[in-house]
């Protein structure tokens, strides 16, 4: 059959090629029968296994030891030797010796205050203490007279009463009148009336002396007083500081209470910084076993180091944590400026058992993945803190399935899963000396 179809074709060609119609229809068939036999003798296609994706990642190989936790805070300058200096006298303000912003020492003088009337008010002190001194003089040789005189008074009451004896006698016997004898009886109650009042004064002599001595101990006081206030018209600095500010000026009345000038002690100065709630009990555990925690504090002239000395005994304005006071040694703490907020890194005691990571290592609040025959496994850490080193945040973990040498992933993949197949690459920095570097965890 198959052997006739070229004959076949031959012959309808012969019959058919004079009409026009037969031509188009021939070159489609011919074009039909080629694709079909393209077809059936095409090879087939090879079929390529599908692949796992692998993700690429970088990893970050776990040191053991004790690390220290490390607190980012920001502290506030400020001196608790703070003073306002006022006056103690009714005064005019002559001239100020310092001005705000310059630094002053213990005794240096700085305001000059007019002590006229201080003047005039401690001659009339003294001028109460000499008449006292006096009156106790007078009263003193008052009584030397009055016993002198006792003595008289009673040899003359003696006297009068014998004599008074006699005028009685004579006086029965007719020799004299009754008013000779009454004379005599009322000289000798007068004699004895001045004699009483003799005793009086020299009982009196005791008192009349303590009450001159304790007047004499009071204008004392006052006029010791007078010559106080008398200094004080040349105010004075109470330590070694610097001026805040001025609040007075020449040719100024100022009255007893009213506010000079204000300073601080540049030997007493302080940054306030406010501890996170759940690092009160580690810094006050810290504290109570006499642990001295130091922190690193970010000046223009480099970086300083504070101590710890105390934290405030209530919770904060703010009401989320607690505030702690550091102290700055002498030579720190002239460079420093009230007010000023400065950067602080506080370490905290060592912890045992940790290990450190960087913070992009964290997925979600608590997982990281480890890499296991090029497999993500997931592991569930407790977070204890953190540590900062040249701009680098670290989070310290503990895991009970964790261990030394571990590779953990620092990179972020946005479907990180248990079993992920992926690919380690690390940059030419060892991991050795990133777990190396000081870690801390912002408040």
């Amino acid at each position: 059959m198959y052997e006739n179809l070229p004959q076949f074709f031959r012959s309808f060609w012969q019959q058919e090629r004079s009409k026009s119609r037969v031509l188009p229809f021939v070159i489609i068939l011919v074009t039909a029968v080629l694709l079909v036999i393209f077809k059936l003798v095409q090879p087939e296609p090879p079929v390529k296994a599908k692949e796992e994706k692998s993700w690429t990642v970088q990893t970050h190989r776990l040191i053991d030891g004790a690390k220290s936790p490390q607190l980012e805070l920001y502290g506030s300058v400020e001196s608790p030797y703070t003073a306002t200096i006022t006056s103690i006298i009714d005064a005019d303000v002559i001239s100020l010796e310092a001005n705000e912003g310059q630094s002053v020492n213990n005794g240096q003088s700085l305001i000059l205050l007019d002590d006229t009337d201080a003047k005039l008010s401690l001659e009339d002190k003294k001028s109460s203490v000499a008449e006292l001194e006096a009156l106790i003089i007078s009263e003193k040789n008052r009584y030397k007279n009055d016993l002198a005189a006792l003595k008289l008074e009673k040899s003359l009451v003696a006297l009068a009463e014998k004599k008074l004896a006699r005028e009685e006698k004579t006086s029965k016997s007719n020799l004299t009148s009754q008013s000779s004898f009454d004379t005599q009886k009322q000289a000798l109650n007068n004699q004895k009336l001045a004699l009483n009042n003799r005793q009086l004064s020299v009982t009196d002599h005791p008192a009349r002396l303590a009450q001159l001595e304790a007047r004499l101990s009071r204008n004392r006081a006052l006029a010791q007083q007078a010559e106080i206030d008398l200094a004080r018209a040349t105010v004075s600095a109470p330590f070694d500081g610097i001026i805040l500010r001025t609040m007075v000026s020449p040719g100024e009345r100022v009255r007893p209470g009213e506010a000079m000038l204000e300073m601080y002690a540049t030997d007493h100065i302080e940054l306030r910084a406010q501890l996170p709630q759940k690092f009160i009990s580690i810094v006050k555990h810290s504290l109570t076993q006499q642990l001295s925690l130091q922190a690193r504090v970010k000046t223009d002239d480099g970086e300083r180091i504070a101590t710890l000395d105390r934290i405030s005994g209530s919770i904060a304005n703010d009401g989320h944590g607690v505030d702690a006071l550091f102290m700055m040694n002498g030579e720190a703490a002239e460079t420093l400026t009230i007010g000023d907020t400065l950067e602080m890194t506080l370490e905290l005691p060592a912890i045992e058992d940790v290990f450190s990571v960087p913070v992009s290592s964290i997925y979600g609040t608590n997982r990281i993945y480890r890499v296991e025959n090029e497999r993500l496994v997931a592991v569930k850490v407790e977070k204890l803190g953190g540590q900062y080193s040249d701009g680098r945040q670290f989070i310290l973990v503990r895991s009970g399935s964790l261990k030394p040498g571990d590779e953990i992933i620092t990179t972020q993949l946005p479907l990180a899963v248990n079993g992920l197949k992926v690919e380690v690459r690390n940059q030419t920095t060892s991991n050795t000396e990133i777990s190396q570097q000081i870690p801390v965890e912002r408040p």
